[in-house]
């Protein structure tokens, strides 16, 4: 993969080149300040009390130049490296860049060889993102970019190193790790923490990666190398299963067809289909029976009732309650009779 040249390398030599013009100005004027004292120290011996006091001045003066230069120097070496640290981040999610992956991914090598460990790389890509980006806009898509970087770095142990390779591509470097399987574990780990519902303002998302992974020393002994060799099976990973995880040489246990669906495939979706429709309509005449049901089983009840209003009614009337109750208690005698 071509690299494309760092802005801020410039930048960092400049700073460079000033702090070492301020450090030899500053050599010089302690040189010269050396000799002035030694030259104070002569003329104080021949000259009065009023020249020593000019003397005296002049050095003090010489003192407090001294200082202020040394204080611009320190200030230029802060500065320094405050532009080199941040000349090794990205930008936006303020994670290590390649130029730092790089650099780490050397030393966990060299740590590998001598103690004959192994190492792991996670190339890993965002599926569908330029959907988000499309919807709701490059504010919400670098939004969705700064929650997967810190879903990321929070998923892995403080010893590897989570880096933005660009665009909607991070680079995992597990920098210690006994087998292959270890690695699929924090694979498939880092797919479950992203995969969880993410509010971006009003927005639901949901970011599914496919990673691809390639081993030290198994598949390569250079970071360029095993670099390349995971981001192939990466783009494996992403053109067989969304979601999946394919290792450098491995092919993928599940393969996702890129061709359109053939006329048998059609016929089997449309017979399903009509198969889950045909049991939603006798679902529906179920429901539609038990609630004819329902209703006349209400009215069933309520008849009785709407009978037994006007003799309620004629209880009410005074006078009559003793009647009423008296025709009630003989209806039910007749009844057991």
């Amino acid at each position: 993969m071509n690299q494309t040249p760092d802005p801020r390398a410039s930048e960092v030599a400049d700073a460079e080149h000033e702090l070492a013009r301020l450090n030899a100005r500053i050599e010089g004027m302690r040189a010269v300040l050396v000799r002035l004292l030694q030259d104070v120290v002569v003329a104080e011996s021949r000259v009065g009390s009023s020249e020593a006091a000019l003397l005296v001045e002049a050095n003090e003066q010489l003192v407090v130049s001294a200082l202020r230069a040394q204080t611009d120097a320190v200030t230029t070496a802060l500065a320094l490296d405050d532009m080199s640290q941040s000349a090794q981040l990205d930008p936006l999610t303020q994670l290590p860049n390649r130029a730092l992956l790089r650099d780490r991914f050397e030393h966990a090598i060299a740590n590998a060889k001598r103690h004959g460990t192994r190492t792991a790389l996670l190339f890993l890509d965002l599926n569908d993102f330029k959907q988000i980006n499309d919807k709701f806009g490059h504010a919400a898509g670098d939004q969705a970019l700064k929650l997967a970087a810190q879903c990321l770095q929070v998923s892995v142990r403080e010893t590897d190193t989570v880096s933005r390779h660009g665009g909607d591509e991070f680079v995992i470097l597990l920098a210690e790790v006994s087998q292959a399987a270890d690695a699929a574990t924090i694979a498939e780990k880092l797919i479950s923490a992203l995969g969880t519902h993410r509010h971006i303002d009003e927005h639901v998302v949901r970011l599914i990666p496919s990673i691809g992974i390639s081993m030290y020393p198994d598949d390569g002994e250079d970071p360029d190398t095993l670099i390349n060799r995971a981001d192939a099976a990466m783009y494996l990973a992403k053109r067989y299963e969304a979601g999946g995880i394919v290792f450098h040489g491995e092919k993928p246990r599940v393969e996702r067809s890129l061709q359109p669906p053939t006329l048998d495939s059609l016929r089997q979706r449309l017979v399903y289909y009509a198969r889950t429709m045909a049991e939603h309509e006798h679902r529906l005449a179920q429901l539609q029976e038990a609630n004819e049901q329902l209703v006349l089983a209400a009215l069933g009840v309520q008849e009785p009732q709407v009978a037994a209003e006007p003799v309620q009614r004629r209880d009410r009337v005074p006078g009559r309650g003793v009647r009423a109750s008296r025709a009630i208690n003989w209806q039910r005698s007749a009844s057991r009779r």
